[in-house]
């Protein structure tokens, strides 16, 4: 039983480092850390753009957008900026906005949370102003529903299997108990 044990542990522990996702972790404003995904970069006339979102895999629900922006020809981070956010949902003209607040740790960085609300594809508007120029930046994003079912979600996989496994190993432990008995009282 020690044996099987020892082989079984092991095995545990790796499929649960293959299932746990691995992503950069940056500093949000106001709550600690969360992980973020690239989201888009693009170079202006004047400026160098980094938009990162949170989470990782957007669903229904808050977004939070973390926008860097640097100076073209120095990569110096750029203060003092007027940053909206737009989004609105495809094939509606429903926007929502969202101003992008500067962060009092990172200079440069500006961040917006915006509650999207409905799954499918969402333009999203990034409008830069400097009281000089006004850069606008559009992408599209696609919002998927949250996992309550179990289509075809790897969460959803993931714990039916450990769910199998958890069930297997009682079952496992009963029978051999059952059998060890028998052999005991034989």
């Amino acid at each position: 039983m020690k044996n099987k044990f020892k082989l079984f542990l092991p095995l545990l522990f790796f499929c649960a480092y293959l299932l746990h996702p691995v992503e950069s972790k940056i500093l949000a404003q106001g709550e600690g850390y969360s992980q973020y995904s690239e989201f888009l970069t693009e170079q202006t006339e004047n400026y160098i753009v980094n938009i990162f979102i949170s989470p990782v895999r957007p669903v229904v629900g808050q977004q939070i957008f973390s926008i860097e922006v640097l100076e073209k020809d120095t990569n110096n981070p750029v203060k003092d900026l007027k940053i909206e956010v737009y989004a609105t949902p495809l094939f509606d003209d429903k926007k929502q906005f969202s101003p992008a607040l500067s962060s009092s740790l990172m200079e440069g960085n500006y961040q917006s949370i915006l509650r999207l609300e409905k799954k499918g594809f969402w333009l999203m508007d990034f409008e830069i102003n400097n009281d000089d120029e006004k850069v606008t930046i559009s992408e599209q994003i696609e919002i998927f529903e949250r996992n309550r079912t179990i289509d075809n979600s790897d969460f959803s996989y993931a714990f039916l299997i450990i769910q199998f496994i958890f069930f297997g190993g009682l079952i496992y432990l009963f029978v051999s108990s059952r059998r060890r008995k028998k052999k005991l009282n034989i």
